[in-house]
């Protein structure tokens, strides 16, 4: 989900700079290789995920493509950040998908 809500936005932002000043004061805790993605959903039906999806590309000035998940993205050096939707569809084959895990052995 995502939100602009003034305090959730602070608390997220202060998180961010949080990690990043321990990351840099501590250089022997690791870090992800290939960098990371900081992904926020869209929520409702598919026009309105397409809508806040399409939202945030505009805001930050990237491309939207389409697929499986509808989604737009800039990047931060290692750091991605990503709007997504994710349709109905997909998500009912995904929760099937699912549900036979550990079902199948071989």
């Amino acid at each position: 989900m995502m939100t602009t809500d003034s305090t959730a936005r602070a608390e997220f932002i202060a998180g961010l700079r949080a990690l990043a000043r321990f990351l840099a004061d501590n250089p022997k805790v690791p870090v992800p290789s290939y960098g990371e993605t900081v992904s926020v959903h869209a929520s409702g039906t598919k026009q309105q995920q397409h809508a806040q999806v399409d939202r945030v590309a505009d805001l930050i000035g990237a491309p939207t493509s389409g697929g499986t998940h509808y989604q737009t993205a800039r990047d931060f050096g290692p750091i991605t950040y990503r709007a997504i939707a994710i349709s109905e569809q997909a998500m009912n084959e995904y929760t099937a998908a699912l549900s036979y895990q550990g079902a199948v052995t071989t």
